[in-house]
């Protein structure tokens, strides 16, 4: 079972103590070669987890990689390299907790990686793929319901969660900072989104959403915002409230859930026809994305997003390259097709 993101502190802790009690032991690799002062960065930490080896796995190419994963029954072995496998004890499990204080601390070159706890006779019990933010447990959700009320922080993606007022109460609680909101058929967002404070990413998949709320706009936190919808009334002024926004996404003509009848409107029917100038307050955004719109022209104050690389307007109605993008010293990418998802036009300095 996926959580949808790993647990921090106190929550790290908890899971932990519960994976070094439910498994036999646990993996950490190195995928990459280790040598020199890479290496050094963690040496200290294989060296104090030395009397708890248990044995070295090395892979070399597919075949062993696929029949070592498959022998074990487990996400640790996805890819060559060097693997540890430690006996789960409550000294080993106190170093793992005295050494990290999160499961996507286990990346390179700081620490070994992608920490992952396995039962006696096979399977997970924990996994982690750091790199693809991937984090589970190989709980029943009636035993990840269980975890879920009795530790802060461990969010874990249940059934129940087609319900999406269940899915923002435990969202609230365990003060999530990735979100992902998609087939509840929703044609506005909850108030209650505000809530939502610790969110750093947030992605919408739902068709018939067309405004955004207020409420949105108070997620402080947030760094990347990402929305599917079939067609979207505006982007709101109040979208220059989100400082901390680093990647802006929307992307018109999705459907999540195709009904009879449906079809994707024309592009010069979709309602979303100008980008604020607020855009230009957002001081942070590196990655701007706005597909399949009517918008014609881009407001000159997209001059002020000094960090900007990516500006993606791709099947829009802008007619041609303004003169101003010329002079953005960190635009490297730049697609203003009226036709394609993909077409580029060379950012020139």
């Amino acid at each position: 079972m996926r959580m949808y993101t790993d647990p921090k502190g106190e929550a790290y802790e908890q899971v932990i103590d519960l994976a070094i009690q439910n498994s036999e032991c646990f993996v950490l690799g190195e995928k990459i070669p280790a040598e020199g002062g890479r290496r050094r960065d963690y040496a200290s930490v294989l060296e104090a987890l030395e009397p708890y080896l248990m044995k070295t796995i090395v892979l070399h190419g597919k075949d062993d990689v696929i029949r070592t994963g498959k022998a074990y029954r487990s996400h640790a072995f996805y890819a060559e390299g060097t693997y540890y496998l430690y006996r789960c004890c409550e000294e080993s499990g106190q170093l793992l907790k005295q050494t990290a204080s999160s499961l996507s601390d286990w990346t390179y070159p700081r620490l070994p990686e992608d920490l992952c706890f396995l039962r006696a006779g096979g399977g997970d019990y924990l996994y982690s793929v750091v790199h693809e933010r991937i984090y589970g447990m190989e709980v029943t959700e009636e035993e990840a319901s269980e975890l879920m009320d009795r530790v802060t922080g461990v969010f874990l993606e249940l059934k129940a969660h087609r319900n999406l007022d269940r899915l923002l109460d435990d969202a609230i609680k365990h003060k999530t900072d990735w979100l992902y909101i998609s087939g509840h058929g929703l044609t506005e967002l909850p108030e209650r989104i505000r809530e939502l404070t610790e969110l750093r990413e947030l992605e919408i998949f739902e068709q018939d959403l067309y405004r955004l709320p207020e409420a949105l706009f108070e997620l402080s936190k947030l760094e990347r915002l990402r929305i599917l919808t079939a067609d979207l009334e505006s982007i709101p002024a109040s979208i220059a409230k989100l400082k901390s926004l680093r990647e802006l996404s929307i992307q018109c003509g999705s459907s999540d859930r195709p009904t009879p009848g449906f079809r994707v409107k024309p592009k010069e029917e979709i309602s979303l026809n100008r980008i604020p100038p607020e855009i230009g307050e957002l001081e942070q955004l590196e990655r701007l994305t706005i597909q399949y719109t009517s918008i014609q022209e881009l407001p000159l104050e997209l001059q002020k997003l000094t960090r900007l690389r990516s500006l993606d307007l791709g099947i829009n109605r802008v007619d041609r390259k303004p003169d101003f993008l010329d002079g953005m010293k960190r635009l490297k990418y730049i697609n203003l097709s009226q036709d394609s998802l993909w077409g580029t036009v060379d950012a020139e300095h």
